[in-house]
């Protein structure tokens, strides 16, 4: 049987609560004691961005915080950046599962879910069977196994990661209930589906008026909604758009429970330069715990 150590129990956000926060995480990493997540935009990361030390050692270190790490705007077909990254967090600490490129256009790119092998089993991963073709690049569905506090046992928890299309965010975003329930179909025996990423839900590409009528975002009674509309999840100094974003929807016994969810300001928090931490990405990573 997969077993993780049963780790000291922290605060729990209890289900049915919208977690509404515009704080920021700045050098204490995620609270221990709970499986620690992020979803993380990393800006067309291949193999120029490996070609950059400094670079690459930033990333290392924030990706470091996490035991899972949903990336998006990974461009490298070869996939060589990729397996030259985990070389960089740890060979024997660290693998991922990546999806093949996505997307209608000449424009692709490939979804990637790190994590640690010590923390988290990694059961399945697929992309979303999208036949009515709602999505420019499919959601990248996966399951694991780790080890509740809050249940004091091990659980399955379903991620749906997804980088929406800017000129398309309201028509996805209404789609983003398919792709959830189709995971549910797929791994019934989950406990929980956090759906993330990031979703373009703000400033020029999906107004107030589109928000305040999307499903994921104004259903407490099916969607735990967090993050407002006040966040910033980019690293320029002169936007504040809350693109990024996290979904939950409780499944089975429910036994999962998400809390701790902020944005990490890794140029504050690390100490960078506004050019240092823009060359990492131009958004912070949303992280948050599973207990």
């Amino acid at each position: 049987m997969f077993l993780l150590p049963v780790l000291v129990s922290l605060g729990l956000l209890f289900l049915g609560t919208v977690q509404e926060t515009n704080s920021f995480v700045l050098n204490d990493p995620p609270p221990k004691g709970a499986l620690r997540v992020a979803s993380f935009n990393i800006r067309r990361f291949g193999r120029t961005v490996m070609s950059r030390p400094a670079t690459v050692a930033n990333i290392v270190r924030i990706i470091h915080r996490y035991d899972v790490v949903f990336v998006m705007e990974t461009r490298d077909a070869s996939m060589e950046s990729v397996r030259q990254l985990r070389v960089a967090l740890g060979e024997t600490q660290w693998n991922y599962t990546a999806s093949v490129p996505v997307g209608r256009t000449t424009y692709k790119e490939q979804y990637v879910y790190w994590y640690r092998p010590d923390m988290v089993k990694l059961l399945h991963a697929h992309l979303y069977d999208d036949t009515p073709d709602d999505f420019n690049r499919d959601p990248y569905i996966a399951q694991f196994q780790y080890w509740s506090q809050a249940a004091a046992s091990e659980v399955k928890v379903t991620f749906v990661g997804a980088h929406l299309k800017p000129d398309d965010v309201v028509k996805e975003m209404e789609a983003l209930p398919n792709a959830i329930a189709s995971a549910k179909r797929v791994f019934p025996d989950s406990e929980g589906i956090v759906t993330m990423g990031d979703f373009n839900a703000d400033c020029n590409y999906m107004n107030g008026a589109e928000r305040s009528t999307a499903t994921v975002l104004n259903t407490p009674s099916k969607y735990n909604s967090y993050l407002n509309d006040f966040v910033d999840t980019t690293v320029a100094h002169d936007t504040n758009c809350a693109y990024d974003r996290l979904v939950f929807t409780a499944q089975g016994r429910s036994e999962v429970k998400v809390a701790n969810v902020k944005v990490f300001d890794f140029e504050k928090g690390m100490g960078l330069s506004f050019d240092a931490a823009y060359n990492v990405s131009d958004h912070y990573p949303v992280e948050f715990t599973l207990e």
